[in-house]
């Protein structure tokens, strides 16, 4: 449950979802940690009730080690990530691959290598991974993501049981398309243009929906665990199969 004088890390914590999981945290009285690796973004967030800024990049395990192994930490949010360059799985840059494992894959093994040893010893804790709805169902153009995004559900439910007997909680939470500006990275970096093309002719959901959906994964009893919850726009659906149709013979 959620309670004043808590302690949260929040990796990602300057992105659009980051952000708003770190301002919601912070206003129930959560001391919470902001982790990344933007300096401009953290500075956003600089000012805020029980908020304090921490650059680091979660590809660097030795320095999330030193800063968090042995600290109190009561809710550990993974929500580090990124998206990489539009392609097929064997166009797309073994540079832009590797970075979308180094980053949303051994990120999030970082950040629970330096946390949840301490969960395990106090026997209290709440993990929530950032997963998505590319994990279980593929994503044409993102073949990279959706296979970042499939381990971490994969590692969340191998985590949760791995945890069994204890009182340390493990939710995955995977979100369909979210208005994050994050999606930018399949134009160069063009937010115009990933608004025009993926948010402004869509309804997608903005991060503070995903934040809310956390607000009561993390506010639910302590018998009570959301191990996976899928949050995604009214008009957003996945399913169907597409068929090649043959020529009739001549």
């Amino acid at each position: 449950m959620l309670e004043k004088g808590m302690r949260a890390l929040v990796t990602g914590g300057s992105g659009g979802i980051g952000a708003a999981l770190v301002k919601m945290l912070g206003s129930h009285g959560v001391e919470t940690v902001a982790l990344s690796n933007n300096q401009e973004k953290l500075d956003a967030l600089k000012g805020i009730d029980n908020v304090k800024t921490v650059f680091m990049d979660v590809t660097d395990a030795a320095a999330l080690k030193e800063a968090f192994s042995g600290q109190h930490i009561d809710i550990l949010v993974n929500a580090a990530g990124v998206l990489g360059v539009t392609g097929t799985l064997y166009s797309v840059p073994t540079s832009s691959a590797q970075r979308i494992i180094d980053v949303n894959v051994i990120g999030v093994h970082n950040a629970l290598s330096a946390v949840v040893p301490g969960m395990v010893e106090r026997n209290r804790g709440h993990i929530v991974n950032i997963g998505s709805l590319a994990g279980p169902y593929p994503s044409a153009g993102q073949p990279m993501y959706s296979a970042s995004k499939a381990a971490i559900h994969n590692m969340s439910a191998n985590l949760r049981m791995e945890l069994f007997g204890t009182d340390v909680r493990v939710t995955e939470v995977r979100p369909g398309r979210v208005r994050t500006g994050m999606h930018a990275e399949m134009f160069d970096g063009d937010h115009a243009k990933s608004d025009a093309m993926l948010y402004d002719p869509y309804e997608c959901l903005w991060p503070q929906d995903i934040a809310d959906a956390i607000q009561y994964v993390l506010s639910t009893p302590p018998h009570v665990c959301v191990a996976q919850i899928e949050v995604v726009p009214t008009h957003q659906v996945v399913g169907g199969t597409k068929m090649f149709q043959r020529l009739p013979a001549a």
